[in-house]
């Protein structure tokens, strides 16, 4: 798993993966972890549709989509710690592929740059999704 500072990106590549079975596993660690169905975004549909009238590539991805979620345990413990946490939730997690490259999906969260309890608790349940994803598609070695 790459991560560089707090706050900013991790990413994780899944190969050789099918994305269709990355979502899936993905599907499968938000219900396995007890959270809710998350918000799911077409984001890579919303680029290529907009792409002519906003004058940006069209190709970006072949297949993107952000998955919102929130947990009432990290986010009640992240407005413990102050209210304003609340425009911490919900955290994201996307999933996409790259044109010519259909399977290697890649999986990008951002965790809370939160040096708290609560901040470690939001990081702690995203490297749980992580490793959860990789369990579901079967890429533990």
């Amino acid at each position: 798993m790459a991560r560089a500072a707090d706050g900013e990106l991790i990413e994780r590549e899944l190969q050789p993966l099918a994305y269709a079975d990355a979502r899936t596993a993905l599907l499968d660690a938000f219900v396995e972890e007890g959270l809710a169905p998350p918000a799911v975004s077409q984001f890579g549909e919303m680029l290529a549709r907009t792409a002519r009238d906003l004058g940006h590539r069209a190709d970006f991805y072949d297949q993107a989509e952000i998955f919102s979620f929130c947990s009432a345990q990290v986010s009640g413990r992240m407005v413990a710690e102050d209210v304003r946490h609340i425009a911490l939730c919900p955290m994201t997690i996307a999933l996409y592929t790259l044109p010519g490259r259909p399977r290697t999906v890649f999986l990008v969260s951002r965790p809370p740059a939160l040096q708290t309890p609560g901040g470690e608790f939001a990081r702690a349940l995203l490297r749980r999704i992580v490793e959860r994803v990789l369990d579901n598609a079967g890429l533990r070695r």
